[in-house]
């Protein structure tokens, strides 16, 4: 059974913002990107902030009860040891 030769697509040829026209439409979106982007990145670094705030919280109290609990069981066991 013979082949089918299949044809390549063209590729598009980009144009840069000098030969497209309308530099500053452009600019102007583009800027207006950054600014979209880095506003979702300030509000993605303060919700990250909220939420590691939260588990530090969390891990320092189940620290805190780790320690105290040692600190009971071994004064438990000094106790009993010495009477």
């Amino acid at each position: 059974m013979p082949r089918k030769k299949t044809e390549l697509s063209p590729r598009p040829e980009t144009q840069t913002y000098t030969e497209s026209g309308n530099l500053e439409a452009h600019i102007i979106a583009d800027m207006l990107r950054i600014e979209g982007i880095t506003t979702e990145l300030r509000e993605f670094k303060e919700d990250t902030k909220k939420r590691l705030d939260k588990l530090e919280g969390w891990i320092v109290a189940i620290v805190g009860v780790t320690v105290t609990t040692l600190i009971a069981t071994l004064g438990g066991l000094l106790f009993r040891v010495l009477t």
